[in-house]
Order: structure tokens, then C-alpha cells, then sequence
């Protein structure tokens, strides 16, 4: 009996071992397929975000939170699906954005109780109409359907009032839209970001400087450079590396500067 206890000690030990070696392996993985998205995403590489993607189907294969790891995928296929706006190419638009949609869905599969998967669900319905605008009450009604879940499950989430700023301040007026509706939302974002703590150091922790970006944006449409100038610095005082601020909001900013 004695060498049973033994031997099933050393196999408890041994198989603790292992999935705390996994557990390392997963994080360390994780943090430097991070570091590799947010630098590409500050250079605005394309090559880059494909690059790190294969990363992150990398570690798909630990089996250790994939619905983590498929909340990033979706991310990065929803990066590319505005770079293949900006490329115009209908076709890459409409296969990256579904690909994100079917990666999420099977993040909130696992958990649904992650609202940031419903935040980037958000801007991802939205993304939609790009190919399919025959299906506007469609995407309208998926899209809200997410941001509502989001909201239930985190009022005080920043990327939350970050995502709904956006999708406002892209809005026409006469549909509900604009900048002076958008702007108290982005400052809900950029106040929240000030409290909000991830829940460890692979959760998402990406938008303070686009919330202060975005603020600027909205001073900048209302040709208040000064007010704008102040927001910028304050983006790049929280992320000094920005692309979005230098390559989008200052460009911007330097058309209305007296």
C-alpha cells in the first residue's frame, strides 16, 4: 500500500508540475505576443499584425484559457479588416470581420462573463455594413445586443464608453450621431481609465490614449485648438509611442492650429 501512496504522491506532484509549467509557459507566451501587437499596432504594420497572429494561434496549442487567446485573435482580425478598408478590398473587409465575429462568439462561448469581448463585439457588428448595408437592422440589432450585455456586466469598463464614443462620433446627426454626443462618452472612458484594473497582465489593458485622442478629435471638429492641444499632450503623457495620436490626431490637429 505504501509504494501505491508513493507513486500516486509523485504523480499528483509530477502533474502539478506540469500544468504549473504550462501555467508559465501560457503567461510568458501571452505577455510577449502582447508586446508584439502593441508595437505593431504603434507602427502600423500590417506584416506585423499577420506576423503576431501566427503567435497567438501559437498558443492556442498550451490549451490554457483559449478563450483569452481567441478574444485576441479576434482583435487582431479586426485590425486587419480595417487595414483592408483602407486598402479598399471588400473581400478581405468581409472575411476578417467574420472571422473576428466567429472568434469572439467562441470566446463568450467559454466565458460570458468577459464584457470586453462584447465591447470589441460592438465595434466588430458594426463593422458589417462596410458589405453587407442591406443588413443595417441587423447589425444594429447584434451590435446593441453586445453593448447592452457589456454594460450589465461592466458599467465602469473604459474600452466600454471608448467603443460606444467612436461608433457615435461616426454617426451622422441626423441618425443619432456626432461630437457633441460622442465627447461625454470618450471623457467617461478617459475617467474610468484612471480606476479600472485589469484582472491580471494578459486581460486587456489597451484605449487610454485613444480616449484622450478621441477628446481631442472631438475639440478639433469643434475647432478648439487650444482645448485640443491640451488632450494630445495628455495621450502622450499616458502612452509617449502612440501611432494613433501622432499618425491620426496630430495630423488632424495641425490643419486647425492658428
Amino acid at each position: 500500500m505504501k509504494p501505491l501512496i508513493t507513486s500516486l504522491f509523485i504523480i499528483i506532484i509530477t502533474t502539478l508540475s506540469i500544468d504549473q509549467l504550462k501555467a508559465d509557459d501560457y503567461t510568458d507566451a501571452m505577455l510577449k505576443a502582447l508586446k508584439k501587437m502593441g508595437d505593431a499596432a504603434d507602427k502600423n504594420e500590417k506584416a506585423a499584425v499577420l506576423k503576431v497572429r501566427g503567435d497567438f494561434e501559437r498558443i492556442l496549442q498550451l490549451k490554457k484559457n483559449e478563450w483569452m487567446v481567441n478574444y485576441y485573435l479576434g482583435m487582431l482580425d479586426y485590425m486587419l479588416s480595417r487595414y483592408a478598408a483602407d486598402e479598399k478590398n471588400n473581400d478581405d473587409v468581409k472575411k476578417y470581420t467574420e472571422s473576428a465575429i466567429s472568434l469572439l462568439d467562441k470566446c463568450t462561448d467559454v466565458n460570458d462573463q468577459f464584457a470586453d469581448a462584447y465591447v470589441l463585439k460592438m465595434a466588430v457588428q458594426g463593422n458589417r455594413w462596410q458589405y453587407e448595408p442591406n443588413k443595417m437592422n441587423d447589425i444594429i440589432a447584434k451590435s446593441t445586443e453586445a453593448k447592452d450585455i457589456a454594460f450589465k456586466l461592466e458599467p465602469e469598463n473604459p474600452r466600454y464608453y471608448l467603443i460606444d464614443g467612436y461608433m457615435t462620433f461616426y454617426t451622422p446627426e441626423n441618425f443619432g450621431g456626432g461630437v457633441e454626443k460622442a465627447q461625454p462618452l470618450f471623457e467617461n472612458s478617459w475617467k474610468y481609465f484612471k480606476t479600472y484594473k485589469p484582472k491580471d497582465e494578459t486581460y486587456p489593458n489597451w484605449g487610454n490614449d485613444q480616449a484622450a485622442g478621441m477628446i481631442a478629435m472631438c475639440y478639433i471638429k469643434l475647432e478648439k485648438p487650444d482645448e485640443a492641444k491640451k488632450w494630445i499632450d495628455m495621450a502622450l503623457e499616458v502612452k509617449p509611442e502612440s501611432n494613433f495620436i501622432k499618425s491620426f490626431v496630430m495630423p488632424e490637429y495641425d490643419k486647425i492650429k492658428k
